[in-house]
């Protein structure tokens, strides 16, 4: 699965960069003085910051995607609440095949749990040391699947830094050319060659904090979803294992009465 990630993003970087430097080369076809003929004077490292927005948007799509997936089908509180349920009536085959329709993450690592518990069910005679497998079970799955979230999310930060560096490069580019013809005529710079220069630095300057901008953005997005996730999946395992002690506790009870 990793191999294929990185795959993925080496051929997103270079099919990005590619997509970039050829709206470059359009731009320059364009009459002078119109919007995108505007865009040619900033440079080639306009094309190269567009390309980048385009990698940053392809992997911001491919995470949205990824965490509606995860978050499977109806509503957490209510599958907690049914799977409980279940626990208490001691109907965990139930509650597994509740958690395998709603598939989701949360419900993936709830069921690691309550398989666990189940396979331990006949060969494990203390209750304690299974529920501690079953805990074990679901930090395991919880793990898994917290790696599944930050998978891509290194390349946002990555374009959320650099997009502001690549901008502030063009910018210094463009500044150097703008003085340079400055001291071509001695302070009496050609309007035409000014203007250009100091468009590249502008032009170089939006797209950089574009870039920096909505990587920010979605970089802290993701990692608010991350941090719900962890924050719901341990609400879940403590009410997972609280149910099945309570269920352990009322059958013994019965028993008891049922005995005296």
């Amino acid at each position: 699965m990793a191999k294929k990630n990185k795959l993925f993003l080496w051929i997103l970087i270079f099919m990005g960069q590619a997509v970039g430097y050829g709206f470059y080369v359009f731009t320059g076809t364009q009459p002078h003085g119109t919007a995108l003929g505007n865009l040619h004077e900033g440079g080639f490292l306009v094309g190269v910051l567009v390309g980048t927005l385009l990698i940053l948007f392809t992997v911001v799509l491919e995470r949205s995607l990824a965490y509606k997936k995860a978050d499977g089908k109806g509503n957490l509180d209510q599958l907690l609440k049914a799977v409980k349920q279940d626990i208490e009536r001691g109907a965990i085959n139930e509650a597994l095949q509740k958690c395998e329709r709603h598939a989701s993450s949360v419900a993936s690592c709830i069921m690691s749990g309550l398989e666990r518990f189940r396979s331990l069910d006949e060969v494990e005679p203390r209750f304690n040391a299974k529920i501690s497998e079953v805990q074990k079970a679901i930090d395991e799955a919880a793990n898994f699947e917290s790696a599944q979230y930050e998978t891509n999310l290194t390349p946002i930060k990555t374009i959320a830094t650099i997009a502001t560096l690549i901008g502030l490069l063009g910018t210094t580019l463009g500044m150097i050319k703008a003085f340079a013809a400055l001291a071509e005529t001695g302070g009496a710079a050609d309007a035409s060659k000014l203007s250009a220069a100091i468009s590249e630095a502008l032009f170089n300057t939006a797209f950089g904090l574009a870039g920096a901008i909505l990587g920010t953005i979605a970089f802290n997005y993701f990692k608010a979803r991350i941090d719900e996730f962890t924050y719901f999946i341990d609400e879940a395992a403590f009410e997972v294992i609280q149910t099945l002690t309570i269920s352990r506790r009322n059958l013994i009870s019965e028993r008891e009465r049922m005995q005296g």
